[in-house]
């Protein structure tokens, strides 16, 4: 492969491309590491990445239209007649969106991918609203943050602000818009892959799966990286089967939007780099676009972002006791954990183990194959191609979150993690199906039947269970103050013990309660001026003597000159939660004279 591609170089028709896309990629590794410090790639982050990801979109959705505006026949044909596919489609949607109420999941993630989304829809810069007040009828933010997650899905999130108003629910929208677009895609790729009948029984592995369903009715980026890995995929079969240069440009321009969908897709950069080469070997010739040249440069903003995560620790969020993201000492762990999530046959998590054992069997079958044809040098079709080359890709994403600190996959907040993994699995799945058929058997019509059993017999239950929703304490807890304070009169200002985003959203002025104890004289000013009408604190409770006697957390104690009015207890689980009315903040009382008479030293002696 080596050989055939140097001598592609030294026959190409346009070797000041190359060199321009040589250049490109030296300037990429300067800006990205040595010419700009940390502190001024955060600031580039916050006031042009908005302008930085609408353009990069802009000329994705441009290229895309020449793709397909050529073949509209072909699209609208199906669109107009989508028939056993169509209506399987939209049975699986259905099947999705009734798993989980449609509720925010990953707390406080989802709160912040949400306060991105209407900053970038307020001000056109990125950053995250910890801060907010209402000037003069005016939602006017005070404080902001740049997070550590990649903004694609904020900005995709904020244009739908942009054309309809601002709503939390716009998040939520999107999610299910993406639902269908996904298992159409996972058809098309299943039929590329296996023929129609083992195509329409992966899209049905998939959306039976409970984790897809909470990501559907959920507020996070998960569905949205997993649809783009599908269009990025779909791109690159595009690409390999009829290699040219708006097929190029569009891969290239859907690689950059994976790597801002979530941290590790930049991982995928490498395998479109193996279906780049593939096809221009099999076109015969090296050709390099606009969109391919300047692609190093557009990768530059994620090693920025990603530069000012690895230098700002407060953002990994660590449990006790951990120093580090990634280690060795976390791989028993999770190995545990993806065992456990993937063959689990209880309905205690959102897995499908029927997924996890046809398509670890298909995975198996197909390395095998692969191994065959490497040690052949034989030619593979290109859709084996891009699947190996985005299968490895995934598996080294599974394989990096191995080691990371937060990927039990058994966890329900971490299991999200594994949708790749899924996506590969069923179309290995459709895979062994068609060998198996070519064999004689009936398999995709008895793995169509077990399925029909997995989902009555565990994939229902799993999801009657509302594993998220039911599990997630403080995003019930969250609720529960804000239908309080949604219910008081007039103006209000939170001091809370949890987080200000979710309120900020819901345009409550809040503060944290780290933040109020030392800003007693401002709130007891603007008590005074009318400026809120009340002012609530959330504390919890917690026990403070073997009999059960309850008492409040000393985390969240608030100085003894604030006289506080208990208005409202709940219990969540093992936790009790406690809103208090701030009747009135008292002059803290004057330091007595020391004993000795002596005058401190910054006394003035008249």
């Amino acid at each position: 492969m080596i050989s055939p591609l140097l001598h592609l170089f030294r026959t190409t028709a346009e070797p000041r491309r190359l060199v321009l896309f040589a250049l490109s990629a030296l300037l990429a590794l300067a800006l990205g590491f040595f010419a700009v410090d940390t502190r001024m790639a955060e600031h580039l982050i916050s006031a042009w990445g908005y302008y930085y990801i609408a353009g990069v979109f802009g000329a994705f959705v441009v290229c895309a239209w020449g793709v397909v505006e050529p073949r509209r026949a072909v699209w609208n044909s199906w669109l107009r007649r989508p028939g056993w596919p169509g209506l399987v489609i939209v049975a699986g949607t259905a099947f999705a969106i009734w798993c989980d109420p449609f509720k925010h999941k990953v707390l406080f993630d989802e709160y912040v991918l949400q306060g991105t989304a209407f900053h970038m829809h307020a001000t056109k810069e990125i950053g995250t609203v910890i801060r907010a007040y209402d000037v003069q009828g005016t939602w006017l933010p005070i404080d902001t943050f740049l997070d550590k997650r990649p903004y694609f899905f904020a900005f995709l999130v904020s244009l739908l602000h942009d054309l309809t108003g601002y709503r939390t629910a716009n998040m939520f929208v999107l999610n299910v818009a993406l639902t269908p677009v996904l298992l159409g895609l996972v058809y098309w790729l299943g039929r590329e892959v296996a023929g129609r009948g083992p195509a329409l029984l992966a899209v049905g592995l998939l959306a039976t799966m409970p984790l897809l369903g909470q990501q559907t009715s959920g507020a996070g980026m998960e569905l949205h990286n997993l649809t783009m890995l599908a269009i990025v995929i779909t791109l690159a079969v595009l690409w390999l089967r009829a290699p040219d240069e708006p097929r190029l440009s569009l891969l290239v321009l859907g690689t950059v939007l994976l790597a801002q969908s979530r941290y590790e897709s930049v991982l995928f950069v490498g395998s479109a780099a193996i279906v780049i080469v593939a096809g221009w070997l099999r076109a015969g010739r090296v050709f390099v676009t606009w969109p391919a040249i300047l692609a190093p440069l557009l990768l530059v903003p994620y090693l920025w972002q990603n530069r000012v995560l690895s230098a700002t620790p407060l953002l990994w969020q660590l449990h006790e006791g951990q120093t580090a993201r990634f280690s060795l000492i976390y791989l028993a762990g999770n190995l545990e954990g993806a065992w456990r999530f993937f063959f689990n046959f209880s309905p205690a998590l959102a897995n499908s183990w029927y997924l996890s054992l046809l398509g670890f069997a298909g995975l198996g079958w197909w390395v095998l194959v692969a191994w065959r044809w490497w040690r052949a040098r034989g030619a593979l079709a290109p859709v084996s191609v891009v699947l190996l080359a985005y299968g490895a890709g995934i598996a080294v994403n599974l394989g990096m979150l191995m080691f990371y600190y937060w990927s039990r996959l058994d966890d329900v907040i971490a299991a999200r993690f594994a949708l790749p993994m899924c996506l590969l699995l069923a179309l290995c799945a459709a895979l062994l199906m068609r060998r198996l058929d070519g064999r004689g058997w009936p398999a995709t019509r008895l793995a169509a039947v077990g399925l029909a059993i997995w989902a009555l017999g565990w994939g229902v239950p799993a999801a009657a269970r509302r594993l998220y929703t039911d599990q997630n304490l403080v995003m019930q807890e969250v609720e529960w103050e804000h239908d309080i304070l949604t219910s008081l009169p007039g103006r209000v200002l939170l001091i809370s013990n949890k987080s200000t985003i979710p309120f900020v959203l819901w345009h409550i002025p809040t503060l944290i309660n780290g933040v109020g104890r030392q800003r007693g004289d401002q709130i007891k000013y603007h008590m005074k001026e009318g400026t809120f009408n009340e002012v609530i604190v959330a504390q919890a409770l917690r026990p403070t003597s073997a009999r059960g006697d309850m008492g409040v957390d000393p985390d969240d104690v608030m100085p003894d000159n604030f006289k506080l009015t208990p208005i409202a207890e709940k219990r969540f689980g093992g936790r009790w939660a406690r809103l208090s009315r701030l009747d009135a903040i008292e002059d803290a009382p004057k330091k007595a004279p020391s004993a000795s008479g002596k005058m401190g030293p910054m006394a003035v002696v008249p």
